[in-house]
C-alpha cells in the first residue's frame, strides 16, 4: 500500500486568501508556472491562460476574485482585455491587476485596481492579494 503525505503547507499560505479566484493572464510559460507556483505557495488555486482568448473563454464559464493580467500579450493588450474582461463578467467585476515590467505609474488606468512590476517577489503577491481580499470582503 502507497502511502503519500501532503506536503507541509508553505508558511507564506494564508487561510484569508483560501477560497479566493483567481485568473493568470499570461503568454510566457515560465511567467504562468511561476505564478501558479507563488500562487498555489499562497494558497490560491489559480485558472491559467495563456493568451487574451483563452482569459475570454475562462472568463465565460467562472468568476473570478482577481484578474492578474501581463500588459505585454500579443494578441491584445492588457488594458484593452480588461476592459473586455469587466464587460463579461457575470455578476461582480473582478478587481484587475497589471502584471509587467514597467514602472507603475502615476494614476493607473481606471480598470486596474493594482500595478505589480516585475521582478516581484511571493511576499509581493501575498501583500498585493490580501488587500484586495480585504477589498473583495467589503464589496460582497
Amino acid at each position: 500500500m502507497n502511502h503519500r503525505s501532503e506536503p507541509p503547507p508553505s508558511p507564506l499560505a494564508d487561510p484569508a486568501l483560501a477560497g479566493l479566484r483567481v485568473l493568470v493572464v499570461e503568454d510566457h510559460a515560465i511567467g504562468r508556472i511561476l505564478l501558479e507556483a507563488m500562487l498555489a505557495g499562497l494558497g490560491v488555486v489559480a485558472r491559467l491562460a495563456a493568451s487574451g482568448e483563452e482569459a475570454k473563454e475562462a472568463s465565460g464559464s467562472s468568476d473570478f476574485d482577481v484578474v492578474l493580467i501581463d500588459l505585454g500579450l500579443p494578441d491584445v493588450h492588457g488594458e484593452d482585455l480588461a476592459r473586455a474582461l469587466a464587460r463579461l463578467a457575470h455578476g461582480r467585476r473582478p478587481l484587475f491587476v497589471a502584471v509587467t515590467g514597467r514602472e507603475r505609474p502615476t494614476v493607473l488606468p481606471s480598470v486596474f485596481a493594482e500595478w505589480l512590476e516585475k521582478p516581484f517577489s511571493v511576499r509581493e503577491l501575498h501583500r498585493l492579494l490580501t488587500g484586495l481580499g480585504e477589498e473583495i470582503a467589503r464589496s460582497a
